[in-house]
C-alpha cells in the first residue's frame, strides 16, 4: 500500500498536466488557431483535447486515487464524450446543428477539458492524502 504522500504527490502531478493542457487549449487554439479552423478539424482537435485529459487523468489517478474515483472519472467521460461524439456525428453527417445545442456542447467539452471534475473528486476524498 502507498503512503499518502505518494498518493497526493500523483494528485498534484496530475492537476499540473491537466492544467497545462487547459491553458494550450485555451491559449493557442481557442483562442487562436480555432478562428480560421473548419468546423471538422475543431471537431478533431477538440477530441483530442479531451482525449489527452482523459488519459492523463486516468494515469494519475490509477495511482493516487480509489477504485470509485476512477469508476466516477469513466462514467462521466464516457458518457459525456458518447453525447458529444453523436453530437459531431450528426453535424458531420446531416446538418449543422442548432446554436443551443451547439453551446450546451461547448459547455459540457469545456468541463471535459477543465481540471474540475479532477479537483472535485480529489475533495471528495477520493484521493489518498490529498484533502
Amino acid at each position: 500500500m502507498r503512503s499518502p504522500r505518494t498518493g497526493k504527490f500523483y494528485f498534484f502531478a496530475g492537476l499540473c498536466v491537466i492544467i497545462l493542457l487547459y491553458a494550450f487549449y485555451y491559449i493557442f487554439f481557442l483562442y487562436g488557431i480555432a478562428q480560421e479552423m473548419p468546423v471538422r478539424g475543431r471537431h478533431v482537435i477538440k477530441f483530442l483535447f479531451i482525449a489527452g485529459v482523459y488519459g492523463s487523468g486516468l494515469f494519475y489517478l490509477k495511482r493516487g486515487g480509489g477504485g470509485w474515483v476512477l469508476s466516477i472519472w469513466h462514467l462521466v467521460y464516457g458518457s459525456a464524450l458518447a453525447l458529444l461524439v453523436l453530437l459531431g456525428a450528426y453535424d458531420w453527417a446531416v446538418a449543422r446543428t442548432a446554436l443551443a445545442l451547439r453551446e450546451v456542447a461547448d459547455d459540457l467539452q469545456e468541463l471535459l477539458v477543465s481540471p474540475l471534475l479532477y479537483v472535485a473528486l480529489g475533495l471528495l476524498g477520493g484521493i489518498r492524502g490529498a484533502t
